[in-house]
């Protein structure tokens, strides 16, 4: 799964109407390479919920609207999204493990089957 670029311009029809959980991931260019490697991470987590979670990727210096909305000062910088409501937010380099275990909270849990 590639990550799709965004702009404030689809921002309440790509987000705040959703009906699936959304990941903002708000990065820069200029991002040291350790940093960049969350890339990697995000779309694998993203993968592994397919429909269940959109990822949506924005650079803070080509969208200063959104990057003000949310007062993001630090990159990288992820916002949860359920519902149109803004739910959790990191700030910093994270693992895949701790990106899974900040969505999976939001995530509906699969269906278990008994047999």
């Amino acid at each position: 799964m590639r990550l799709e670029h965004f702009t404030e311009r689809s921002f309440q029809q790509q987000v705040l109407a959703s009906r699936q959980v959304v990941l903002m991931y708000f990065w820069a260019r200029w991002c040291p390479p350790e940093y960049r490697l969350m890339d990697a991470w995000v779309e694998c987590v993203a993968a592994r919920h397919g429909g269940a979670l959109k990822v949506v990727k924005v650079d803070v210096e080509a969208d200063l609207v959104l990057s003000d909305r949310y007062i993001i000062r630090a990159v990288p910088t992820l916002l949860v999204f359920k519902g149109g409501d803004m739910v959790d937010r990191a700030v910093g380099a994270m693992t895949r493990t701790a990106i899974r275990r900040m969505l999976e909270v939001h995530l509906p849990t699969p269906a278990v089957t008994l047999f």
